[in-house]
């Protein structure tokens, strides 16, 4: 358990290390590319925009400049959270807590994410994966009138919180899981910071050189957030607003409960274990009976492993089993659910909308309710 502990720590230290690390591993690219454009010669430069080259490397390092300073904000209010204070990591650790390429690459990842979740532009995204999740949590689950009474519901997976936000702010008793320190840093910071609408810049695409219409397209900023969650979570609702994020595994996190949860919603989640019977096991068990689960995502398994050495890596790529919905199906019957819906829906998720390229799923949309007890 010690081991587990030390290790959690250096953990958590790359993850902080790959914020405040960001910018300068980022430059490295821009580099190579600056490097890639004076060698080329006289004649191919004429043939471009006038002083295209230059400007691209002077935008590309704006661009990152711009993701490091809100990497840096979300460490500097880190506050509490997590196994260390911010002020004890001051950038990039060495051996064990040296961030990874991966432990980057999140960073690159979450920055999309924070589009999907938190920009005026993610709009169109949140619609087509939130927006049927809590319409039919609407149409099964009351909203009761005081605070006491309020249904309870349970967002595993909920990476940014915005699914959770946009629960408890319909009046809800919400609550939401998230295992990724990346994510949980993020929403820390876009939650609990007091920000003002569109005060933050992000250049969440600079990490995309393919694939674009125009070279400013690369560089472009977006503002988040598109709505203050301070402001509409404040205490001057009355009742006051019911919001929670518990960090943490699933399964463990939530280990002890039973009949707890009027309602459970899942969102590009059920993929995200190495084996999805254990997750349908835990939210049968986590539901009141009579209660439904609420579900849209595709069967994207994540632990898939790429190469051997992935088993090196995580022990969860040794453990991945991959279902397909006919067999994942039958699991939820089985463990004692009735399938009231089942749909397919269309959904980008994390997409720029202005690249060439845009990866479109047909999502699972099924509302499971949990067989009452005889």
């Amino acid at each position: 358990e010690e081991g587990e502990v030390e290790e959690e720590q250096f953990h958590f230290e790359r993850v902080v290390g790959s914020f405040l690390g960001y910018e300068a591993e980022s430059l490295v690219d821009v580099e190579r590319t600056r490097r890639a454009a004076s060698r080329l010669d006289e004649a191919s430069r004429a043939l471009l925009p006038a002083n295209a080259l230059e400007h691209k490397v002077a935008a590309l390092r704006e661009a990152v400049a711009t993701n490091g300073a809100f990497g840096r904000a979300v460490v500097a209010n880190q506050g509490h959270f997590g196994p260390s204070s911010a002020g004890e990591i001051g950038g990039p650790g060495a051996g064990r807590s040296r961030p990874r390429d991966a432990d980057y690459g999140k960073v690159r990842s979450t920055l999309h994410s924070v589009v999907r979740e938190w920009a005026a532009e993610g709009a169109t995204e949140r619609a087509q994966s939130y927006g049927p999740l809590l319409a039919e949590l609407e149409r099964l689950v009351p909203q009761l009138a005081t605070p006491t009474e309020r249904s309870r519901v349970l967002v595993p997976g909920a990476g940014l919180g915005r699914l959770v936000f946009e629960v408890a702010a319909a009046g809800y008793g919400a609550q939401g899981n998230e295992f990724s320190y990346h994510m949980l840093l993020v929403s820390n910071f876009l939650l609990n910071a007091h920000l003002g609408v569109e005060s933050i810049p992000l250049a969440p695409y600079v990490d995309q050189p393919s694939n674009q219409r125009r070279a400013a397209d690369r560089t472009r900023v977006v503002r988040v957030p598109d709505v203050s969650p301070m402001e509409v979570l404040s205490d001057l609702h009355d009742p006051p607003l019911d919001f929670s994020m518990a960090a943490g595994e699933f399964l463990e996190v939530y280990e002890q409960q039973v009949d707890a949860w009027d309602a459970v919603l899942t969102s590009f989640f059920l993929d995200t274990a190495p084996c999805a019977i254990d997750y349908v096991v835990a939210i049968h068990r986590l539901l009141k009976p009579g209660r439904p689960w609420i579900n849209l995502g595709p069967l994207l398994y994540h632990w898939v492993p790429a190469s051997p050495a992935d088993f090196d890596l995580d022990d969860r790529y040794a453990q991945s089993l991959e279902f397909a919905w006919d067999e994942l199906r039958t699991v939820i019957l089985n463990v004692g659910f009735d399938i009231l819906k089942e749909e397919w829906r269309t959904a980008n998720y994390t997409a720029n909308h202005r690249s060439m390229m845009r990866t479109t799923y047909d999502c699972l949309f099924f509302t499971a309710v949990k067989k009452p007890t005889t």
